[in-house]
């Protein structure tokens, strides 16, 4: 398989150079969001309600237990936020459908490939390398490769992006 052969020339790491990451244990989680603006926070929704993940912090600041649902739509893809984003229709990505930027400005991108589907890999490019490129593919992370994806991608800035499972979210910061 020509493709799997390109995944596997990749560097497996989890975080990739230039980045730090924080996974934090979200149980029964449904869909996440950046907030426009304030592209560094990421609200997470769950079957526990919703919280805030300040992504420059790599620290959850906000928290509601509300599990009502009045909050989201499941159909147009959006939650309202809680807290300082509580004005803020957030765009989701998750068990229902939709999702999040899989590029940013800086030339990084986020692909998915599932050769040995129901296992999905996530390969970060950074700086517009692509693992379809010959030769390049030694420049791109697989920064995940696991079952249970539920959403991937940037947040608007390009600073962040997140990888959610059903049961935990990896949060990514660029390093200054």
């Amino acid at each position: 398989m020509r493709i799997r052969k390109m995944v596997n020339a990749t560097i497996h790491k989890s975080t990739p150079d230039g980045w730090t990451m924080r996974t934090f244990a979200i149980g029964g989680l449904y869909s996440v969001g950046f907030s426009k603006k304030h592209p560094n926070l990421l609200l997470v929704v769950s079957s526990q309600g919703r919280g805030i993940i300040d992504c420059s912090e790599l620290e959850v600041i906000e928290r509601d237990s509300d599990v009502s649902g009045d909050w989201i739509n499941t159909i147009e893809l959006w939650a309202n936020g809680i807290g300082i984003i509580s004005e803020e229709k957030i765009l989701v990505g998750g068990i229902h459908g939709g999702g999040l930027p899989i590029s940013n400005e800086n030339g990084d991108a986020i692909e998915y490939v599932a050769t040995e589907w129901p296992i999905a890999d996530l390969i970060f490019q950074p700086d517009f390398k692509s693992i379809y490129k010959k030769g390049e593919e030694k420049y791109c992370f697989n920064v995940f490769h696991d079952y249970e994806l539920i959403a991937y991608g940037f947040s608007y800035n390009g600073r962040y992006f997140v990888i959610a499972t059903s049961s935990e979210i990896h949060v990514f910061k660029r390093d200054k």
